[in-house]
């Protein structure tokens, strides 16, 4: 089983990749929902030139509802206060709102819309829950009341369970970002948020079109992240058309009835088993580790049934990208393989 770990904050300079390869890291994954390009690119040259063995992989942010950049600072909400939530359009007019009302724009690449029959948003891996009350279709608002409450920052991501999916495409961010992948030679580019077999279709010919302008790039490898209850009903079908799936547990706990998750893990892990195609696991693989330099039990029974189940790798994202015990993280959890596999 491989360990994939998220090159994050912890790592600012290219002894720490060394020292990530040592504790055991097998593939770098970098997120490209917060990118610093030249920084990346540093990073990626030195590991293709000192441990070439080590797959890059490329997760793009793909249709991933973000708090807009336009919202400056940070906001505290409360249980029972109303929030609004508008375009960005909206926001550019009204950003004050009336009477002190408190106006959040939502950046979303396509139609406003395509929220409209969201019952509630989520953030923070759904610590934090808005309940929809009313929708407001020509100033493009939707009215909600805080449920869980906590911070709001630009940038910030958005679950929403319910939204429609089907008329979403490749955004002009993830395009930019595939651009530099290809450039920098990216060995996996795995897309977020895939909900059928069109979406790879889609990043499949735009790739080629690239290569077909550029005859020095290369086609990598192409991986789907499943995180919403459209992907996990689609899973057979994406699999024809990708060389690998991973699990975005992360958003996908945000997504779903949380009763429902051990289902659906467990449908995966069977499905992949007999598709001979990667899996991957992703999110609160040892999510103690990021203050802890021991493990939680639930953690190491969690990890030692993927072993068991043939899973074939796992990722670390905070644990590795910003959490105190990085490198324990990886030698305990490269231990822990070495030893049931």
């Amino acid at each position: 089983m491989k360990i994939i770990c998220s090159i994050g904050p912890n790592v600012k300079k290219n002894i720490d990749i060394d020292n990530l390869v040592k504790s055991g890291m097998d593939m770098m994954r970098f997120n490209f929902s917060h990118i610093n390009y030249d920084h990346a690119k540093e990073l990626m040259m030195y590991s293709k030139q000192r441990h070439p063995r080590i797959p890059i992989i490329q997760d793009l942010q793909g249709n991933k509802l973000r708090i807009s950049p336009m919202l400056k600072g940070e906001i505290k909400v409360y249980e029972n206060e109303e929030v609004l939530f508008c375009s960005e359009k909206h926001y550019l007019s009204h950003s004050k709102g009336n009477d002190g009302e408190l106006i959040i724009p939502i950046k979303l690449e396509g139609e406003f819309s395509l929220l409209y029959k969201v019952k509630e948003l989520l953030m923070k891996d759904a610590t934090m829950k808005f309940k929809v009350e009313g929708i407001n279709e020509d100033e493009e608002i939707i009215y909600t009341k805080v449920i869980r409450g906590g911070i709001i920052r630009g940038g910030k991501g958005i679950n929403a369970p319910g939204i429609d999916r089907s008329k979403m495409s490749l955004t002009s961010k993830d395009k930019r970002d595939i651009i530099y992948g290809l450039k920098n030679r990216v060995d996996i580019i795995c897309l977020s948020y895939v909900t059928c077999s069109k979406n790879i279709l889609e990043l499949r010919s735009f790739i080629n079109k690239m290569i077909k302008n550029d005859s020095s790039l290369k086609m990598p490898n192409i991986w789907a992240k499943i995180e919403c209850l459209e992907g996990v009903k689609n899973v057979e079908h994406i699999i024809k058309v990708v060389d690998g799936i991973m699990l975005g547990r992360g958003d996908l706990s945000a997504e779903i009835n949380m009763l429902e998750f051990p289902k659906i893990q467990l449908k995966l892990i069977n499905i992949m088993r007999k598709s001979n195609k990667d899996f991957v696991i992703g999110t609160y693989i040892l999510e103690s580790m990021k203050y802890s330099s021991v493990p939680s039990p639930a953690e190491i029974n969690d990890i030692y049934n993927f072993i068991n189940n043939k899973v074939n790798g796992v990722m670390l994202t905070g644990e590795v990208a910003v959490g105190r015990y990085p490198l324990e993280t990886v030698s305990f959890l490269k231990n822990m393989i070495n030893t049931y596999k």
